[in-house]
């Protein structure tokens, strides 16, 4: 059983000697349970991690370090506590909104975000590596072991995924990437986007970044563009094509990422209906006409 929110609030001295404190359990958590804990006028998020975690992907010693790069970026949340031997992770609260995915594709706001994701891709080098192949990978042995309702065509999925990797392979543009850039992980401050959650961190693909992203606010064409040329300042047609083939890339890693999730969550989180959604924007994304032409470009650097 994972620690109770009371013994992890009697493991930090200068807490458990405070007399009055408020407890509150913050909404959104799917893996892991996230409360707010004020203190002494200073208010705090305490994480405590789902078991099994590992079978996600998830090293939560690696997760502490990066988050705490990400942090003297200024976008990740300052790091306060961590308890290694039961993996809670106690940052500072962050004062601030969601903002909508209406109001997160508009230019203005999308130049935001750039520019917050730019600051820890320029910033210290995260511990470890993501691959979203590799990843992919790990879901569907965990998967097929669990028994876990994956589709019918997955093999044919994961044939086409190898199209994608062939393509892009040698060509990783390594920085310091979040990996997991949907909505309730971006707040607006009022003066910056900061970023929290950085449980699949590491030394990655921007162009996968950028693409988890994209598919989480469902990017058009013209979006797409717009945030190429917001992070770069130009679009050319190997950065379109590679986005666009790291956006299918995304879609399936969300899907597959269900198929693991549904066996170690407890929440209420509808698994199947999130991954039936996303196996079918892959499967309508690697119907495009386009994309023997972004695989020949992405494969060129064109």
């Amino acid at each position: 059983m994972p620690i109770t929110i009371e013994e992890a609030i009697h493991r930090i001295p200068e807490w458990d000697e405070v007399s009055s404190r408020d407890i509150a359990l913050l909404p959104g958590g799917i893996t892991n349970l996230n409360y707010r804990v004020d203190v002494s006028g200073e208010s705090f998020v305490v994480r405590i991690a789902a078991q099994h975690a590992a079978l996600l992907g998830i090293d939560r010693r690696r997760e502490y370090r990066c988050t705490v790069a990400a942090s003297r970026t200024g976008v990740g949340p300052e790091v306060v506590h961590f308890l290694s031997d039961v993996d809670v992770l106690v940052t500072r609260f962050i004062s601030g909104r969601c903002p909508s995915v209406a109001e997160m594709v508009k230019p203005e706001m999308m130049q935001r975000v750039v520019d917050s994701i730019q600051r820890y891709h320029d910033g210290p080098e995260f511990e470890g590596s993501f691959s979203p192949f590799h990843a992919l990978e790990q879901y569907l042995s965990v998967a097929r072991q669990a028994a876990a309702p994956v589709p019918r065509d997955i093999d044919a999925m994961y044939r086409r995924l190898g199209e994608i990797e062939a393509a892009v392979r040698g060509r990783w543009t390594l920085r310091p990437c979040h990996n997991d850039l949907w909505e309730p992980n971006l707040i607006d401050d009022g003066t910056r986007i900061r970023i929290v959650d950085w449980e699949y961190a590491g030394m990655g693909d921007l162009y996968f970044d950028l693409a988890n992203f994209a598919i989480h606010h469902e990017l058009t064409d013209a979006q797409d563009e717009g945030l190429l040329r917001s992070y770069f300042g130009k679009v050319t047609d190997g950065g379109f094509a590679r986005l666009k083939l790291m956006k299918i890339v995304a879609e399936l890693r969300e899907a597959m990422w269900c198929m693991v999730g549904m066996n170690i969550s407890s929440s209420d989180f509808d698994f199947t209906g999130y991954a039936a959604t996303h196996f079918d924007r892959y499967r309508r994304a690697l119907d495009d006409g386009r994309v023997r032409r972004w695989l020949t470009q992405a494969a060129s650097g064109a």
